[in-house]
């Protein structure tokens, strides 16, 4: 059976390179519930990735059953980093997120 993937649009300030954005990402949620990042099939999309001085907007793909488990424990960045993260839009269809200029 094929899960339902969900998009996010995540911005991320206080980050000193664009290799960073990843790395925050999936070891905060490593640290928060281990495996989740696994479990959840969690990927960053990395074409979709806009890197600007000292903030990234990227675009993120969740397994729609982890998707609430997930943004919770990002939303924790600030606990192990000097980030923030700022859930921009919400959608299913990558088509919307594509259409929203960065």
């Amino acid at each position: 059976m094929r899960y339902k993937k969900r998009y996010f649009l995540v911005e991320i300030d206080g980050i000193s390179s664009q290799e960073d954005f990843e790395k925050q990402l999936y070891s905060t949620l490593n640290r928060m519930e281990p495996f989740l990042a696994i479990r959840s099939n969690f990927r960053v999309i990395k074409d979709m990735t806009k890197f600007d001085g000292s903030r990234a907007i990227g675009v993120i793909a969740v397994n729609n059953e982890y998707k609430y488990r997930v943004i919770f424990s990002l939303s924790l960045i600030s606990k192990f980093y000097k980030s923030n993260l700022l859930t921009i839009m919400n959608s299913g269809n990558i088509k919307k997120i594509k259409s929203f200029k960065f």
